[in-house]
């Protein structure tokens, strides 16, 4: 793997755990909106993104109440959701993966540990990801296919 391809996935991995640990007490817990899941829609353009998230997730679940846990379940719900996406048909359906999977998949440890039902769970962590992902991430991303200055780099 070349120089570039690496420094991209560092790049997704850099931000994605910083965003995550310095909004910390946004980040983690039942209810959570982790705006750092807005990157979750790069893999739509950036295949490298994919490694990147699932790397960014790990370290930023280090810091999480839930511990192993979370870093191991999290981050693998954060690599299956970057890779559905990667596979979205267009960029309005991208942040579908995010949401669902995270809704349902970090519910399942997330009810445990917080002692909440399962389907509240999944509410809350649906309407964190939609907030990151639709409200937050999707004009982001229009505004960078829209910027040819910015889109040169995904291509």
């Amino acid at each position: 793997m070349n120089t570039k391809k690496i420094s991209r996935i560092a790049f997704y991995a850099v931000i994605y755990s910083v965003i995550t640990i310095v909004l910390s007490p946004i980040s983690y817990g039942p209810i959570q909106v982790r705006i750092s899941e807005f990157l979750t829609l790069f893999p739509f353009l950036d295949y490298f993104a994919i490694p990147g998230l699932f790397l960014g997730c790990f370290i930023a679940n280090i810091f999480s109440p839930v511990g192993w846990i979370d870093m191991i379940f999290g981050s693998l719900c954060t690599l299956i959701a970057a890779y559905l996406t990667r596979k979205m048909p267009n960029i309005y359906l991208a942040p579908l993966p995010p949401i669902l999977v995270n809704a349902f998949g970090v519910s399942l440890y997330l009810h445990l540990f917080f002692h909440l039902p399962y389907f509240l769970n999944v509410i809350y962590i649906g309407i964190g990801e939609a907030i990151a992902t639709y409200v937050i991430g999707l004009p982001i991303f229009l505004y960078i296919l829209k910027s040819p200055q910015l889109k040169k780099y995904f291509e």
